[in-house]
């Protein structure tokens, strides 16, 4: 007689990672962030060092923004070809080299080509990183974990910027720092011993039904990708104009970093407790304020209060981002939270390329201080389109409603589209007519 067959089951149990493990990837994000930081602030005021117009420097910023579009589209296919790791440490050797064609080469040409390089670089690493934290985070610690991870990213950003003015920028020091930084970010990733987590699915993108769900918490995602990478391409641009030092500039930008810390948390927990859209209404208010405030003084304000206005403008318009993604997830049903985070990642994406864009070609006719006007016009326009959703609309009861998150609007944030355990849900529910969770 033949042995009878027998079958196991095995069930896998998702394990927390330690804080240790973790923060590798933080701190390897921190020094990318760092060295993103010296980038930001050396282009633009290198390329007006050596006498270009400044519309060759606003340029920099729809390429690299185009570049991150691409990062977003095809991130998930290098992830299912190579995984987490390997790719991981591919985009860092790709910022590298972006850095190094602006360290041996004068050719703006070529820096657009490298910055371009740089943001699907940086948009993929961002990716990895957060894919990677939620996979390895639980329930109970993943908004602290994510939260660490924002900040310091947010920070690191800063005093990268701010350490342009303690070098020499007639040399090739500030493009080596950050060449030096990214070198030491790949030890982290190289080292690491988590788990790699499962390559996500195809991006979906579904502009009709997520406006359906909410129409504030899309079109908040296409305006503040316009808008912060206007404000934060512009700032170093127009504050050289106006004849600032280098120092001068990098400290600007650091405490433009410090803005987005002080004036998203306090309104992120305002949120959680009124209608989100009035919370929204207020930080778009809030920026057209700061952009009327400079039309009408112009260069009249004191370093100090030009520093102030930025901080306040940068943290209002970064605010929206957070808040708008908050809004979107609170009027939908959690099996489409995957196709929601993936359409506002691309709907962010093409806001930050196509209005730095318009902006680019229009400094080729107008005034540097054109940027400002533009910004006044889209925070105005979407501060009223806001208010007009609250009469049309009921509010979602913050009893019901997630829990804020914090979140930069200067890298692309994936929410739950790169994270595991939404992917497994969805699929799960894959059986369920999607347009059958739809908020009406």
């Amino acid at each position: 007689m033949s042995e009878p067959e027998i079958i196991t089951e095995t069930t896998e149990v998702r394990v927390s990672a330690t804080p240790i493990a973790m923060s590798g990837i933080i701190v390897s994000m921190m020094m990318m962030a760092g060295a993103s930081g010296v980038g930001f602030a050396y282009v633009p005021i290198s390329l007006s060092r050596m006498g270009f117009e400044p519309w060759v420097a606003a340029a920099m910023t729809p390429a690299l923004s185009f570049g991150g579009l691409v990062g977003c589209l095809v991130m998930g296919w290098l992830l299912r070809l190579s995984g987490h790791a390997r790719i991981f440490m591919t985009v860092y050797a790709l910022i590298t080299l972006s850095f190094l064609v602006i360290m041996v080469t004068d050719n703006p040409v070529l820096w657009i080509g490298a910055r371009m390089l740089y943001g699907f670089a940086i948009n993929g690493a961002f990716i990895i990183a957060q894919s990677w934290l939620h996979d390895v985070a639980t329930d109970d610690n993943r908004g602290r974990v994510i939260t660490v991870f924002y900040v310091s990213y947010v920070v690191a950003l800063g005093f990268g910027s701010f350490s342009i003015g303690l070098v020499d920028l007639d040399s090739h020091i500030p493009m080596a720092i950050a060449v030096a930084l990214v070198t030491f970010a790949i030890i982290p990733v190289g080292l690491t011993r988590l788990r790699q987590p499962v390559p996500p699915e195809e991006v979906n993108v579904e502009i009709g039904k997520v406006w359906r769900i909410s129409p504030v918490g899309l079109l908040g995602m296409l305006c503040v990708g316009g808008l912060t990478m206007t404000l934060q391409g512009f700032a170093p641009i127009y504050s050289g104009e106006l004849g600032y030092a280098p120092a001068d500039i990098g400290l600007l930008m650091l405490m433009m970093q410090m803005g987005v810390l002080v004036v998203q948390l306090p309104m992120g927990a305002l949120s959680d407790r009124i209608d989100r859209r009035y919370v929204l209404f207020i930080v778009a208010a809030m920026s057209a304020m700061m952009a009327l405030v400079m039309t009408v003084t112009g260069s009249n304000l004191s370093y100090l209060w030009l520093i102030l206005v930025f901080a306040v403008w940068s943290g209002s318009v970064e605010t929206i981002y957070s808040v708008s993604s908050a809004i979107a997830n609170d009027r939908a049903d959690p099996r489409h939270f995957v196709f929601l985070s993936s359409t506002q990642m691309i709907a962010w994406s093409a806001g930050a390329f196509i209005i730095p864009l318009m902006n680019t070609l229009l400094l080729q006719f107008l005034p540097v201080e054109m940027f400002i006007t533009v910004i006044l016009w889209i925070s105005s326009m979407f501060a009223v389109f806001v208010l007009s959703r609250v009469f049309v609309r009921d509010s979602v009861s913050p009893q019901t409603a997630d829990s804020f998150r914090y979140a930069t609007a200067q890298v692309v944030n994936t929410t739950e589209y790169y994270n595991p355990e939404a992917q497994e849900q969805a699929l799960e529910d894959a059986g369920v007519g999607v347009s059958e969770g739809l908020v009406k």
